[in-house]
């Protein structure tokens, strides 16, 4: 079968390699075999191959933090999936290659209608935001949620998911052109960064009480200012790869609580799978959508690495066509 490996830490369009290894064995009891079917090429990806990501396997070794495959097979013991079924991969579970053997508890399946491409996309963008919606402000039903980098899959993914759960929206994009597209998918209130410092007269009387912060710069500082007292800012991210600028006045007077998170933490990665889970039950998995420039083969994969480099969103295509 064939697997996509690091052979050499640097740029990612050189550092990676497109192998042949051994496919798996039959699976172990409580384990189970995968034919991965599509596969993200992340942030999180790029920054392994870069050497500033906190996991820094020896090479040569699969990559891959996400993705959605169909079971193949089961080993004994196994009653949680069965073969044919669509699941998501555990995160982190090196998702890179054509079989992966995995914990079959560790499975999440997915609806029998669902879209793997897009499902490919759900462990990491939007059990990150069902986790920061859920974990870090004792929030209300008509409470508002206001985040930058709102173009994202990822700003998609808390715009449908704060819907649902009841909770308003407040997008912040960079452009003017960006604000139809982000409302047109969910987001209540948009606004440039710009106008951000200017818009009490559209969100007045709205609690804000979460900020999710991705970019970092002045940005993190505009989302501080904008948030009710007792607000909760939580970043995730660092586009700009800036420092965050918020005032000492907005943490001390509005009393304000800032907080980090990585999925990559031990005790979060534990509550990835329920996240997903939760996603699941609340019958969110068809309107997930985020937007993907191409879906490429594994044949492919200097160009997708270029593209995926230059920031576009690339989904590999792993399975062969004569795979289920």
């Amino acid at each position: 079968m064939k697997a996509v490996r690091l052979i050499a830490y640097g740029d990612p369009r050189q550092g990676v390699r497109l192998d042949d290894i051994d496919a798996p064995p039959a699976p172990g009891p409580g384990e189970a075999v995968v034919a991965v079917q599509y596969a993200p090429i992340n942030v999180s990806d790029l920054m392994v191959v870069r050497d500033i990501y906190p996991w820094k396997p020896a090479l040569p070794e699969i990559l891959g933090n996400e993705g959605a495959g169909i079971v193949q097979a089961v080993g004994a013991n196994v009653t949680a999936v069965r073969p044919g079924d669509k699941v998501l991969l555990p995160f982190m579970a090196r998702t890179w290659r054509q079989l992966a053997t995995v914990a079959a508890d560790e499975l999440v399946v997915l609806p029998a209608d669902a879209d793997l491409v897009q499902a490919s996309m759900l462990t990491i963008n939007a059990a990150t935001a069902y986790l920061l919606i859920t974990s870090f402000a004792d929030l209300a039903p008509g409470d508002a949620i206001l985040y930058n980098a709102a173009t994202s899959g990822f700003g998609q993914c808390v715009a449908t998911i704060a819907r649902r759960l009841g909770y308003r929206t407040i997008g912040v994009v960079r452009r003017e052109e960006d604000k139809q597209p982000v409302h047109e998918r969910g987001c209540e209130h948009v606004f440039t960064e710009q106008e951000l410092g200017t818009s009490d007269h559209a969100i007045a009387g709205l609690n804000i009480r979460l900020a999710l912060e991705g970019v970092g710069g002045a940005s993190a500082g505009k989302l501080a200012a904008r948030l009710s007292d007792h607000g909760v800012l939580v970043a995730y991210a660092a586009a700009s790869k800036k420092s965050m600028e918020i005032s000492a006045q907005h943490v001390i007077f509005k009393r304000l609580q800032i907080h980090g998170f990585f999925e990559g933490h031990p005790e979060r990665m534990a509550q990835v799978r329920p996240a997903l889970q939760a996603l699941i039950d609340l019958g969110l998995v068809a309107h997930l959508q985020q937007p993907v420039h191409a879906v490429r083969p594994l044949d492919e994969l200097v160009a997708a690495m270029a593209e995926a480099c230059d920031g576009k969103k690339i989904i590999l295509k792993l399975a062969d066509d004569e795979q289920p």
